[in-house]
């Protein structure tokens, strides 16, 4: 069975809201919401500080907070299908801060296999009722209630809350639902106007696009009762408010249409009018222009009144529970007058709603702003008042822009005339450029939170400019009528429009404040491994627009260098001594001296006598109060109250014949082991050595470690022996000469041992606090809980855990620190490569580091730094922060609008990818492209040669190939058709149209010895028919997969030529091409994944590359990447069309495997493991990569049997006995197929799901305890003994496991 778990969750923000009051009185909020989790932030003096989070199960797509009047606040979230749910969501602090789902509903189409999803996807509140969209032609209302009193008392019973909890308002529920068939099929945008309801309802702004391609607006109520929309103005076409039956063609100029709006998607409510009661304002926003109207009450001639109703009569659209005829589907026409449902046809006009008969809403065009080319993502209100406002929005190349505008009234105009109602002013701000916005939130004091979704999230400081900063404008159209000058003519309506200083640019700035890491969205990624064949790290293409980026992702600790002292060689151990005062210093030892340096103000070298200096140490420690250095020599013991004239407290020394190997100094404790087993323990005293036991060990001791506290009955000290023992002792036992040990036998013998205190000591992993780190010489990590109180004083063992973390002999090092989160830093390990061992919750974790050099660890204080490890190196030492913790180290390299949207690792140094350079000028919206194939080192990613590619062509593919014995990179493009050959199928991100393509084999040549100049030099290029999706090499021919075939290449060596020897044209999509070794007969074989359809496994002759057989499956899967991957034998993974993830084994035929609803599409599949190539494989045998587009990076294994029997029994007891927020299922959420078939998750163990396990804030020791037993004996997890014999499991097997799966990601 499969393993498949995340390493990185999503991480664009999706949508950003400001929230006040939400986590207390007088608090601001700010949430944001990522694809699977809603983040609570608390916006402070010194930032935003992080509060809470939940964990979704589903893919969230839109968010909403929820104003109630004596309620909370509250927050809707969306999850999108195929398990659509909304989501009320309000923040609770007891018993610890979190969010908590207080109602849930499932949401679902009317005719669920004929509704599409809907263009505009999201929901929207106004007080107590929400609009959902997510299908086309139906939208879903909501209703929400206060919680009853009796409700409330009810729950509040039945569960431990703080009572403080009753005063911070009352929850919401929610009260009923319904669905409202709508005739608009292309809805663009939908909003509440934030202002009171009618005595119809709120009102509603749709945007639509009609049948004849027509932009309408209009203005609606929403009725609850009557589950109806209620036309309360005419529809306006906002590409033409002024002009019917205007005639639109390519060469249309819309700058001179007043008012026009082209390609209009957005709708901003302003929380403000021009100052008239029953006067709202809205800005439609669209790709060029931004246009601000009013909805008003306007006074309509009878005679106007009555050519209306006849013409248009009045259209109400009802719920199917308020109609009088359910409509279908199919047989209901969009955007037509002449049919109308027949509830409507004679109903009452409800769109006038004013006090006199002869009042009527309109929509009327005041101003129109041109903002520039650029399909606007996101807008927001910076400030309203009572007679104007100011704006922001944000387009698709990150450029800001900010529009405000005052309304001035005039007094007793003569109603008719231009500019009737007064003038306003309107002032236009270029702010600069930032992330393509995915929302904008105004928090305060010109701070705005600017989310994305297409490159990193930051908190900005908007700077507005003054007056005397205006540039002139570089518009095509030049400069308009200045200042105090009305627009033209055309223009002008019932306003008077100032722009203020017209013709010139106004430009602000933005001041970025903090960034958020965003790797989404993930073009592609691929493996840089190191020189031992193990992963030394990620690099990831990502970003869109302006905000392209290559990233390296390290797995493991997060590193930063702060200080650095070179020139100390032959270090072999270092210790920190800290005195009375808190002032720390470090001791390093070489092979032959001692050295004291002192760490503040710098880092300086302190004299110290000879007696001091000259022998090395073993062991070292500062002696509790009374600052005197305790140093243990292979010859001595000696207390040193003055190191710099030698002044010595006591010392003990040894005979000539002796030799201590092994010591340790814990506080006032010094145990010292000698060659041949005799081991003393020391007390040392103001006034000298005292002995406090001594006693021999049968065999030679390879390590000692010593630990006293007051919460312990009595100091312990652990020996290990070259006999493969680790032994353990009390001071107790030693004093009263009691015999009986406690002994544990490994394998290999203990290289070092570290015996210390846990943090959880009330856990169910360490009844006592006691645990010992043993580091074995074959690189493990051994773990023991320990309990000093056992029979007969004796030290029990509780439980035992073995990780890997290298080959050779592991060194433990202990530290005090630093804390990283909520995780404690207690060690480093040394092996082949450097390890950092740290407690997160209840248990001893690691995580490891790309470093080899380093000898020796420890940690030290800095007032500067903080607590930072010590890392001593063959050439000197460097003080080093941590950053991260058993996360991704992720740096960044912004390459601005150069897009690599292709990747590969040519070798451990090299790494080539595929650059697309894609402008737009905001001023005439022409798009200019440029594309390059870029040589780059892989560790640093510095650029080190390019090669330009033809006109429209792009790089489709790139692959390290052996031909005839030498390595090549081999490249395939794709050349897209000219502006005159495209028609209006082709889509930029699809090669559906392209008709050939190049094939390029070329030779990378390092130019001059310092390897700073490199060049790329083609061997042999060949146009192919169609574009070339992927590339291998089988038998020594090259595989091409190029439109809907695949051709076997053979390279010529003289001149070099590739030349076709067979092919395979049954294909609809040959999309992807992996090379998979037979179970059978050992013999490769090439699968093709179709991009259309599922795969196709082809068999190939070793000597001259005929294609002699295929095998086929021909469901429907369309297949997005496809990677090799063992599942009970040789096969290959999938991603699909429909956000899946298959396994089919190989075998006589193509045996589908294995299914797993991930809902995110698979950006690529690469094999590798994030884990250390020397990690335990007794669970887990991790072997391939994935990234999503969504930025979430996961690892796939094979379980081995004994750990699949364990984990499927627990995933089933755990979907059974545990649902997600608003009683999602597990085995839902996860449900595979497509929108008509689907499919239960089958051969997979989810580990995101089942690690939850672990996490006792979400299970209790009871609730734990019933996961694993079950309900019955057949549900009752089991686990496979060392026999083979099935057993009942207990908690710490299977915590076992689950540790040991979670290291490998």
């Amino acid at each position: 069975m499969l393993y498949i778990a995340s390493a990185l969750t999503p991480t664009p923000i999706l949508n950003t809201l400001k929230v006040p009051e939400f986590t207390g009185p007088n608090s601001t909020s700010l949430i944001v919401a990522k694809p699977d989790r809603i983040e609570v932030w608390d916006v402070e003096q010194k930032g935003l500080v992080y509060q809470t989070e939940l964990e979704v199960w589903g893919n969230i797509v839109g968010i909403e907070k929820v104003e109630v009047e004596d309620a909370r606040p509250h927050l809707l979230v969306l999850l999108a299908p195929p398990s659509a749910h909304l989501l009320l969501l309000t923040y609770s602090s007891s018993p610890s801060p979190s969010l908590i789902v207080t109602s849930s509903i499932q949401l679902t189409p009317p005719t669920p296999s004929l509704r599409q999803a809907e263009f505009f996807t999201s929901v929207i509140a106004h007080q107590n009722v929400a609009l959902v969209s997510l299908w086309i032609g139906v939208l879903s209302c909501i209703e929400m209630e206060i919680e009853k009193d009796r409700e409330a008392k009810k729950r509040r019973a039945s569960t431990t809350i703080d009572v403080n909890m009753v005063d911070e308002g009352k929850r919401l529920i929610f009260k009923d639902n319904f669905n409202i068939n709508i005739r608009e099929h292309n809805l663009l945008h939908l909003s509440f106007l934030p202002v009171s309801p009618t005595s119809s309802g709120p009102i509603v702004s749709f945007l639509w696009l009609s049948a004849t391609s027509d932009l309408q607006l209009q203005a609606r109520t929403l009725s609850v009762a009557s589950h109806s929309f209620n036309d309360l103005s005419k529809s306006v076409d906002v590409i033409s408010p002024r002009s019917a039956n205007l005639t639109l063609t390519e060469e249309t100029d819309f700058n001179a249409i007043p008012f026009s709006c082209p390609a209009a998607r957005r709708v901003l409510p302003i929380p403000s009018s021009s100052g008239t009661a029953n006067e709202y304002s809205l800005l439609v926003i669209g790709d060029e222009h931004s246009v601000l109207y009013n909805l008003s009450l306007t006074q309509q001639s009878p005679k106007a009144l009555r050519r209306l109703s006849a013409v248009s009569g009045t259209n109400t659209q009802t719920s199917p529970r308020g109609a009088n005829v359910r409509r279908s589907p199919q047989t209901e026409m969009v955007s037509t007058t002449n049919k109308r449902r027949k509830s409507s046809m004679n109903s009452k006009g409800a769109g006038i709603i004013g006090d006199s008969s002869n009042d009527r809403w309109e929509l009327k065009p005041v101003w129109r702003v041109r903002q520039g080319f650029g399909t606007v993502l996101a807008a927001s209100v910076l400030e309203a008042h009572g007679t104007g406002a100011s704006a922001i929005i944000g387009d698709e190349c990150g450029r800001l822009t900010a529009i405000g505008w005052e309304f001035e009234k005039n007094q007793g105009i003569l109603e008719g005339a231009t500019g009737q109602n007064g003038t306003v002013k309107v002032r236009k701000v270029e702010m600069g450029t930032a992330s393509p916005p995915s929302s904008l939130t105004y928090l305060d004091g010109s701070y705005l939170f600017l989310s994305s979704a297409a490159g990193d999230s930051s908190l900005v400081k908007l700077q507005l400019p003054s007056p005397d900063t205006a540039q002139p404008s570089n518009s095509p159209s030049g400069p308009r009528k200045g200042k105090g000058k009305a627009r033209d003519e055309a223009e002008e309506g019932s306003w008077t429009v100032i722009v203020e200083y017209e013709g010139n640019e106004w430009r602000g700035d933005v001041d970025v404040k903090e960034r958020w890491m965003n790797v989404a969205p993930v073009k592609d990624f691929c493996a840089v491994k190191e020189e031992g064949g193990g992963l030394s790290h990620l690099v990831i293409s990502s970003g869109a627009s302006n905000t392209n980026s290559l990233r390296i992702v390290r797995s493991g600790v997060g590193l930063e260098e702060v200080v650095n002292v070179g020139g100390i060689e032959g270090i072999e151990k270092i210790f920190t001594l800290t005195d009375s005062s808190g002032v720390s210093r470090l001791l390093l030892s070489t092979s032959s001296a001692t050295l004291l340096l002192q760490v503040e103000p710098e880092i300086s070298l302190i004299e110290t006598a000879q007696q001091v200096s000259s022998p090395p140490t073993l062991a070292a420690g500062i002696l509790p109060g009374a600052d005197i250095l305790v140093q243990v020599t292979p010859t001595s013991i000696a207390l040193w109250s003055d190191v710099t004239s030698g002044l010595s407290a006591g010392s003990v020394d040894l005979d000539k014949e002796s030799e201590i190997i092994a010591a340790q100094v814990h506080e006032s404790l010094v145990v010292a082991a000698k060659r041949g087993g005799e081991v003393n323990l020391f007390e040392a005293t103001p006034n000298g050595l005292d002995l406090v036991a001594s006693f021999n060990v049968s065999s030679e001791i390879s390590s000692v470690s010593l630990i006293q506290s007051p919460t312990l009955p009595s100091p312990v000290l652990a020996i290990g022996t070259w006999t493969n023992e680790i032994l353990l002792y009390t001071l107790t036992q030693l004093q009263s000469g009691i015999t009986t040990l406690t002994i544990m036998r490994e394998a290999y013998f203990a290289s070092s041992l570290h015996l210390k205190l846990s943090s959880a000591r009330s856990t169910s992993t360490s009844t006592s606090g006691i645990q010992l780190l043993a580091g074995l010489s074959d690189g493990s990590l051994v773990i023991y809980d320990l309990e000093p109180s056992g029979d007969n004083g004796q030290v029990s063992v509780k439980s035992r855990k073995s990780s890997s973390l290298g080959n050779r002999p592991l060194t433990v090092c202990p530290t005090t620190g630093p804390v990283v989160g909520d995780d404690r830093v207690v060690a480093v390990g040394l092996s082949e490569r450097m390890s950092v061992v740290f407690e997160s919750g209840d248990r001893v974790d690691f995580s490891s580091v790309s470093r080899k050099d380093i000898i020796s660890s420890t940690s030290v204080y800095s007032t500067t730094y903080g607590e930072v490890l010590v890392l001593a190196s063959p050439t000197g030492i460097s003080l080093t922060k941590i950053n991260s913790l058993k996360k991704l180290s992720v740096q960044t390299l912004d390459l601005g609008d150069r897009s690599a949207t292709k990747l590969i690792a040519y070798n451990e140094d090299l790494l080539v990818d595929g650059v697309v350079v894609r402008t737009m000028d905001s001023q005439n919206g022409e798009v200019l492209q440029i594309s390059s194939m870029e040589l780059r080192d892989s560790n640093t990613l510095t650029p080190l040669a390019e090669m330009p590619l033809k006109s429209r062509e792009e790089i489709t593919s790139l692959r390290a190939v052996l031909l005839n014995g030498k390595k090549y990179l081999c490249a395939g493009t794709a050349i897209l058709p000219s502006d005159e050959e495209e028609t209006n199928e082709y889509d930029d991100d699809s090669y559906i149209n392209v008709k050939q393509g190049r094939l390029l084999l070329l030779d990378i040549l390092q130019k001059d010895e310092h390897g700073q100049e490199w060049e790329f030099r083609v061997v042999v290029e060949k146009m192919v028919e169609g574009p070339v999706y992927d590339l291998e090499v089988l038998h020594g021919f090259l595989a091409v997969a190029s439109g809907s075939k695949v051709t076997i290449n053979r390279l010529s060596p003289n001149p070099p030529t590739l030349t076709e020897v067979s092919s395979f044209s049954s294909a609809f999509l040959a999309s992807h091409l992996t090379v998979v070794p037979s179970d059978i007969d050992g013999e490769d074989r090439l699968v093709l994944g179709d991009g259309m359809r599922s795969i196709i496994v082809l068999s190939v002759d070793e000597g001259s590359g005929k294609v002699y057989d295929d095998t086929r499956d021909m469901a429907t899967h369309q297949v997005s990447a496809m990677g090799r991957v063992r599942d009970g034998g040789e096969g290959v993974v999938v991603g699909d069309g429909y956000s899946n993830i298959l396994t089919f084994r190989l075998k006589e035929g193509i045996e589908p495997a294995a299914t797993f609803g991930l809902h995110e599409e698979i950006a690529r599949f690469v094999p590798g493991s994030l884990a250390p190539p020397t990690s335990s494989s007794d669970v887990l045998v991790p072997n391939q990569l994935f990234a999503t587009s969504t930025g979430r990076l996961g690892i796939i294994g094979e379980l081995t049997p004994a750990a699949t029997k364990t984990l499927d029994d627990l995933q089933r007891n755990m979907d059974k006995y545990w649902k997600g927020p608003g009683g999602v299922q597990w085995k839902d959420w996860r449900k595979g197929g497509n929108e008509l078939v689907k499919r239960d998750t089958a051969g997979w163990i989810d580990g995101d799901f089942v690690q939850k396990y672990l996490n006792s804030n979400l299970f209790n020791h009871e609730e734990s305890e019933k996961i694993l037993r079950g309900s019955n004996p057949h549900e009752q997890v089991l686990k496979i003994s060392g026999s083979g014999l099935k057993e009942d499991a207990e908690r710490g097997d299977v915590v076992r496991i689950l540790e040991a799966a979670s290291g490998m990601h």
